[in-house]
């Protein structure tokens, strides 16, 4: 059997229409309609490929990586089509050739996120952010975002089951862009909900319903039920993944 070439692709999609990147039983997902593609276009026998993280129902990624295997094909000819027949939300910006032991989860050695908050109502935003009226505490915000950066046990944030809940997050930060605040944050690894649970628990700070102190003790407390609400999907983007510089993703 003719060896196979591992491939890496760069996209981009808004997610309001899909229930996540992973396929899943009766919903429609990113991976689920670039697997379509790749079938009809390449070869109906090429193997699940394989997505930087699992991005949740409703989120969105500005910069997305994902890997497959298959055949020789002409790279630019490849990505033409599957964006032809690949949905407007989504799109595949290239595709190239990576050495076989590049992993696009695995290879991974930070993510960075943003959430977008709107105070103003716009139509043009509608399932692209989260509307909220009320005032926010950006300086008090941003005093709580410093205490998130470093290594930490990020339990009170997530729901997850992961026998290891430590994170080490590199940069967490608010800052204002016209009618938005947007939350930055970036990290080595990411559990279930977390980004979201942050930041509702940082909005809770910024509308005075917690101080910083009481952050400070929920953090400690590693108990999901101390923190604030998961704020609604549609306002998290992936915005950036990381590789190590011998894959060379940043020229891709």
């Amino acid at each position: 059997m003719k060896k196979t070439n591992k491939y890496i692709m760069c996209l981009s999609y808004l997610g309001t229409n899909y229930s996540g990147w992973q396929i899943q039983d009766n919903s429609i997902s990113v991976q689920g309609c670039i697997m379509e593609a790749l079938h009809k276009i390449i070869d109906k026998d090429i193997l699940l490929m394989v997505g930087a993280g699992r991005t949740d129902s409703g989120v969105h990624a500005i910069n997305f990586i994902a890997h497959f295997e298959s055949k020789d094909i002409d790279v630019e000819d490849i990505t033409y089509k599957v964006n032809r027949f690949l949905p407007n939300d989504i799109v595949i910006h290239k595709i190239k050739h990576v050495s076989d032991d590049f992993h696009a989860r695995y290879s991974a050695i930070s993510r960075k996120y943003e959430y977008w908050v709107s105070i103003r109502k716009d139509p043009f935003l509608m399932d692209r952010t989260y509307f909220i009226t009320k005032n926010l505490n950006m300086e008090l915000m941003n005093k709580g975002a410093n205490m998130l950066v470093g290594q930490k046990d990020f339990s009170a944030f997530s729901k997850s089951k992961e026998n290891n809940n430590i994170c080490t997050v590199t940069s967490a930060c608010w800052f204002k862009s016209k009618n938005m605040f947007i939350f930055s944050i970036e990290a080595d690894r990411f559990l279930y909900n977390m980004v979201r649970c942050i930041v509702g628990t940082l909005l809770d700070l910024g509308t005075d319903k917690i101080t910083l102190q009481e952050l400070k003790s929920v953090i400690k407390s590693k108990n999901r039920s101390q923190s604030g609400s998961s704020v609604p999907a549609s306002g998290l983007y992936l915005l950036d993944i990381k590789y190590p510089k011998k894959y060379n993703i940043e020229s891709f």
